[in-house]
């Protein structure tokens, strides 16, 4: 019957996706700030991608790009100083050049104009923090010692919303670490490229609560 027509017609479709070793690839190409992260991630831990997907992830950042030479936080969103400081920071760390790439001098013009990196939210920051981007002294504080309370206390990390949980837990331990990369040349040149001002100079202890106004949705 007409029900087993279509119970036959999506198990047919659903097998065609299936990949040779069993698993379904999906696209979560909604947000944008995932993507950055894993490429900041890998960098940190000195994980290499393969040259394919060094090729694929690169090209992907640079199809959802805004015409202003931004990013927003997702495919439909403007330009937005988070999602364009952390996909610009990743595109340099795979390689890609400034000088002579419009768009990645667009996109850098883009984050002068609006103030530079230190307006980045907290998420931003926090990553910046890994690669030695921002200092830990401009972040907020993810006390890891919250995890000690007894988890009665109505704040105890373990009754916060999954996603948030699962977020601050390994957010925590970075912070108590004050986990950093060494220096690097890039590194240095990146701290250049993404300030308005010589980064020993900056006073982090004031960076605390300034965010970027087209960012003021998401602090």
């Amino acid at each position: 019957d007409r029900l087993d027509m279509c119970l036959n017609k999506g198990i047919c479709y659903a097998s065609k996706l299936q990949m040779e070793d069993g698993h379904w690839p999906g696209d979560y190409g909604g947000p944008m700030f995932l993507l950055p992260m894993l490429v900041i991630g890998s960098y940190v831990t000195g994980t290499r991608f393969e040259d394919a997907q060094v090729r694929e992830i690169v090209r992907y950042m640079y199809n959802i790009q805004a015409e202003d030479g931004g990013w927003g936080i997702h495919i439909e969103c403007p330009s937005m100083m988070f999602g364009t400081v952390l996909q610009y920071v990743s595109l340099r760390l795979l390689g890609e050049e400034v000088e002579g790439n419009s768009r990645l001098e667009n996109a850098r013009a883009w984050i002068r104009k609006h103030g530079g990196a230190l307006k980045t939210p907290s998420w931003g920051k926090f990553f910046l923090c890994l690669l030695g981007l921002y200092d830990w002294r401009g972040i907020n504080p993810i006390t890891p010692e919250l995890w000690l309370l007894p988890y009665a206390a109505p704040f105890h990390p373990g009754r916060m919303w999954c996603h948030c949980r699962m977020v601050y837990l390994p957010m925590s331990n970075l912070y108590g670490k004050r986990a950093t990369m060494p220096e690097n040349s890039l590194i240095r040149s990146l701290r250049a490229e993404i300030y308005g001002e010589e980064y020993s100079s900056i006073d982090w202890d004031r960076q605390r609560h300034v965010v970027c106004d087209k960012d003021s949705y998401i602090i």
